[in-house]
């Protein structure tokens, strides 16, 4: 038996424990694109509305309309597309929408009317729904080492969270010097590179337990996720007293109640609770809610200041946003690489989203005669920063330890609060911002210019709220994430009491056997068959490198173990239980905690005999194929000297054996393997051949004669036609009862019984009377 290579992991998707994909980097840069054409299409074709509004011909309400029919496929399919990335693979899931948003953004771009432009922006939601939640698992499961991982996750944050900005300069760029259509073609641009890089660079990943699809649940939650992001939308373009906004956002919302309650009795749950039940992954969906909600009043307010009242151009205002976008890439890696594995996210995360409100509160302070050097860059650059330091560490927190069945609707539940997080603020800053804008021009009629301190009041007003947000997110992230861990006491020291003889000095001193608790211990996870059954009592050792024993527990009722260990560095996880091959994993622990499943294959049996033949001798060099139920070479092997052979690493199941040899007939018996090694002894008769010769009665031999076997049941064995020399033969014949018929002449039928490994028959045909 083969010895059992070990994985490498680190908060690597439980049950999947891959070697580190050759081409990973070239699979960030295919991911990133990715992820940038889903983000950068909220923002990039706000810029073109007017334009495309003038050359469509629609009214005002139809622009909502534009941007308001992506939002809502995106946000209420995500959980689906995470479900599906899960259910056929994460690289035929983001293909599948790399290509159909790519298709969708060339039917926006070709639209001859505002009809097909919405379609066409629906559909775009659609596949990025599919396409967005794959690239995150994508990520997730490509990247494992904890230092690539954290890079891999600093340039992803990154590229997140400057998507709406690069979208800004990109949509003024092309609809300025070029058409508003491009900033729709651009996604076809982008695509093709990244479906080159997906064909090329990403590893194909078939899950090993394929979840089932669970409808009502589908029905539920893309039903709650329209009715939220809809009622929202709505109270952006109507009102919060209108009766459709508080009719969707209520309906919304009982539907996801509904949804929960269905998902704690679903067998195949859309979104298992047990990716929710983690605090440091609730903590990091918090951050990321709140810091979209803050983000959108950045984007949406900001480019209003710039453009309403320091007059820039689109261009201008796009790259007016580029140093913010600096700083969150510099501050994204500098967070994931170095901030996160020293400090821990209980620190870094709130202190990020503490620096973000500050910036927002700096933005209040803009006036009309307010400089860009001055008084709007140095706010930028402290969000950047702020943004920087806690979103990307969000994402990467939000998916660690998700087992591998689940990855793809863990990365869904990352984009849809991000998803809902943008509806919100938009909807709710949007309405606060024009209340604020009313009541100020109500309030200061005289002022000559109360149109222009009106809306500079009401920008004032989002920000606060957006730093309000912030805010919140500080307290929160404070309260959940968990503190970075401590190294543990070293155990205490032998007392006189102590009545055991001590150990010698080489061997080898084990941690406190005490079982920690699974959610709050640095290696934590689930053991379970390849069924998805949990395996009970297991046990679950820990090892340094040099193999010194550094903790060992075994599993729960449930399957769910945890270890503590103050080491740090590569350590090898060993599991083993009765019955199941023992499995091995190199974990790297860096502070962080480590969610790792275990699953087990049955320990394979095997197959032993010896093959025998005429006289019960041994026969060597016979040929012996293991084939399973459904018809497929598990295994095969030949006897040695001693017609002895064995078949070993065969899971426990029925098999059919097939044995051939030269000069016996072959045979197939069913075999029924157990874990242990199950004896078949096998027997081959050996084959006869039968001759003879076909003449006349002066013995002159007929050639070109028919001569036809038939056994004892009446089939026919076979024909033969004698040859020159007037000579037939049937070779390989069990020992049996035939009948031998020759035509030509007047048919003969000749009864004979074959038992031996040479049998002639001569047949004497005579010329057919005139």
């Amino acid at each position: 038996m083969e010895a059992i290579p070990a994985a490498t992991a680190h908060a690597v998707p439980s049950g999947h424990t891959h070697a580190a994909p050759k081409h990973r980097w070239w699979a960030l840069a295919v991911i990133g694109l990715a992820q940038l054409m889903v983000v950068l299409d909220a923002t990039i074709v706000n810029i073109a509305l007017p334009s495309a509004q003038q050359d469509l011909g629609f009214d005002n309400n139809g622009r909502q309309w534009i941007v308001t029919a992506y939002s809502l496929a995106f946000g209420s399919l995500l959980l689906l597309g995470g479900r599906l990335a899960d259910l056929f693979g994460r690289k035929t899931t983001f293909i599948v929408g790399l290509v159909g948003f790519a298709v969708a953004s060339a039917v926006g771009g070709a639209a001859n009317g505002f009809t097909m432009l919405v379609v066409a922006r629906a559909v775009q939601g659609l596949f990025g729904a599919l396409l967005a939640p794959a690239a995150l698992s994508l990520l997730t499961t490509t990247f494992t080492e904890p230092k690539e991982r954290a890079r891999a996750f600093g340039i992803f944050g990154a590229i997140a969270g400057s998507g709406a900005a690069v979208g800004l300069v990109l949509g003024g760029l092309l609809t300025e010097y070029l058409d508003w259509r491009w900033t729709l073609y651009v996604n076809d641009v982008i695509a093709v590179f990244a479906l080159i890089g997906a064909v090329v660079f990403l590893g194909r990943s078939v899950p090993t337990e394929r979840p089932k699809l669970d409808i009502p649940g589908v029905i539920l939650v893309s039903g709650g996720l329209f009715g939220i992001v809809y009622g929202f939308a709505n109270a952006e373009t109507h009102d919060w007293d209108n009766w459709m906004t508080w009719g969707f956002l209520a309906a919304g919302g009982v539907l996801l109640v509904a949804f929960f309650l269905w998902q704690t009795r679903a067998k195949h749950p859309v979104l298992p609770l047990r990716v929710l039940a983690d605090r440091d992954r609730a903590a990091a969906l918090s951050t990321i809610l709140i810091s979209s909600a803050g983000m959108f009043g950045v984007f949406l307010f900001l480019t209003y200041y710039l453009q309403s009242t320091l007059g820039y151009s689109p261009v201008k205002n796009g790259v007016a946003f580029l140093p913010m976008v600096a700083a969150l890439m510099v501050m994204a890696q500098l967070s994931t690489n170095v901030l996160i594995p020293k400090i821990g996210p209980k620190i870094i995360v709130p202190t990020g989203m503490l620096v973000a409100a500050g910036g927002m509160v700096w933005l209040t302070r803009l006036g009309l005669d307010s400089s860009y050097a001055a008084h709007v860059l140095p706010p930028l650059l402290l969000l950047g920063a702020g943004l920087g330091t806690s979103m990307p560490a969000a994402m990467s927190y939000a998916t660690l330890g998700v087992q591998a069945q689940d990855q793809g609707v863990a990365s869904a539940a990352l984009n849809t609060t991000q998803q809902v997080g943008g509806s919100i603020s938009t909807a709710l800053l949007n309405t606060l911002a024009a209340t604020a804008a009313t009541n100020y021009a109500a309030d200061h009629l005289s002022d000559p210019m109360v149109k222009a301190n009106a809306a500079l009041h009401s920008y004032e007003v989002a920000y606060w709220w957006s730093a309000a947000f912030f805010a919140v997110g500080v307290v929160i992230t404070v309260l959940l994430f968990r503190a970075k861990k401590q190294r543990v006491a070293a155990p205490q020291e032998e007392t006189g009491t102590h009545t055991e003889a001590p150990a010698p000095a080489t061997a080898p001193t084990a941690a406190t056997a005490t079982l920690p608790a699974v959610d709050s211990a640095v290696i934590r996870g689930q053991v379970r068959d390849g069924s998805g059954a949990p395996v009970p009592r297991t046990a679950i050792t820990l090892l340094d490198g040099s193999g010194r024993q550094l903790a060992r527990a075994t599993s729960h009722e449930d399957g769910t173990y945890g270890l503590d260990t103050p080491e740090r560095g590569s350590l090898v996880l060993i599991g083993s239980a009765p019955g199941y091959q023992p499995q091995v994993a190199t974990l790297s622990l860096n502070g962080t905690p480590v969610s790792h499943d275990l699953v087990f294959l049955p320990s394979p049996g095997g197959l032993t005999g010896t093959v025998r033949g005429g006289d019960d001798a041994a026969l060597s060099g016979a040929l012996v194929v293991a084939t399973d139920q459904h018809g497929d070479v598990t295994a095969s092997t030949t006897t040695d000297t001693d017609g002895a052979y064995r078949i070993g690493d065969l899971l426990p199941g029925d098999y059919t054996l097939s044995v051939s040899a030269p000069g016996h007939r072959p045979t197939a018996v069913p075999a029924t393997v157990s874990a242990d090694t199950t004896r078949c002894d096998i027997h081959l008769t050996v084959a006869a051949t039968l001759r003879g010769t076909v003449h006349t009665p002066d013995g002159r031999a007929l050639d070109d004669a028919r001569v036809t076997l038939i056994d004892a049941a009446g089939n026919v064995v076979g024909t033969r036609t004698t040859s020159v020399d007037g000579t037939y033969a049937f070779t390989d014949l069990a020992s049996d009862q035939y009948t031998v018929i020759a035509s030509g002449y007047p048919p003969v039928a000749t009864q004979l019984t074959v038992n031996g490994t040479q049998e002639g028959v001569d047949i004497l045909l005579t010329h057919k009377e005139a």
